[in-house]
C-alpha cells in the first residue's frame, strides 16, 4: 500500500539555516532528514503534555448559535 507523504514549509533566519546545514553536513544527512528528526523528537517529547504555544486559545470563528424551535 503506498504511503502518503505531506510537505510543510518553514521560514528560517540565516543563522538558523546555517546551523542546520552545518549539522546536516557534520552527520552526513539531508536537511529534510534532519528536519523530520527534529519534528518527530518534538512531538514525542510533548505528546503527553499540555504544551503552551503562543497561539490563540480561543477559536478563530465563534461557534454557530443554534435556535431551538418549539414544536
Amino acid at each position: 500500500m503506498p504511503t502518503t507523504k505531506h510537505r510543510i514549509a518553514a521560514n528560517l533566519t540565516n543563522a538558523e539555516y546555517s546551523e542546520l546545514a552545518a549539522m546536516a553536513d557534520k552527520y552526513d544527512v539531508s536537511l529534510s532528514w534532519l528536519s523530520r528528526k527534529a519534528i518527530l523528537e518534538f512531538v514525542d517529547h510533548y505528546r503527553s503534555e499540555q504544551l503552551q504555544l503562543p497561539l490563540r486559545p480561543e477559536p478563530i470563528h465563534p461557534p454557530r448559535l443554534t435556535r431551538k424551535w418549539n414544536a
